[in-house]
């Protein structure tokens, strides 16, 4: 499964713990930009920025293009080989309230005990 250039950026993201803004600090390129390439359909960067997301990301820009398959390759599979998973799944709690993410918390961890 070939994942997309917005769905990369977002689990590079992710990982590193940084939102658009934090990022667009980090790297110099507009927000809105970066927002921009987050988008479902986003564009592609130019290899001066996608060199700059990649840096600040700790990952190759090969990781932000082809993605999935060449994770291995990259340092974010070393920190979190299941990032993606994870990110889905956080996806999916956005907005949940609080006593919601404690039962799914509960639920976590009575599957870490079967093991």
């Amino acid at each position: 499964m070939t994942m997309s250039f917005n769905e990369n950026l977002k689990e590079a993201m992710f990982c590193k713990g940084l939102t658009t803004i934090q990022l667009a600090d980090l790297t110099d390129i507009n927000s809105g930009t970066i927002s921009n390439y987050l988008k479902t359909k986003g564009s592609m960067p130019p290899v001066d920025k996608a060199l700059k997301l990649a840096k600040a990301l700790d990952v190759s820009v090969d990781f932000l293009v082809n993605g999935f398959e060449e994770k291995r390759k990259s340092s974010i599979h070393q920190k979190s080989p299941f990032s993606i998973e994870v990110f889905k799944i956080a996806q999916k709690m956005d907005g949940l309230e609080k006593d919601e993410l404690s039962i799914i918390t509960n639920m976590i961890d009575l599957l870490k005990k079967r093991k």
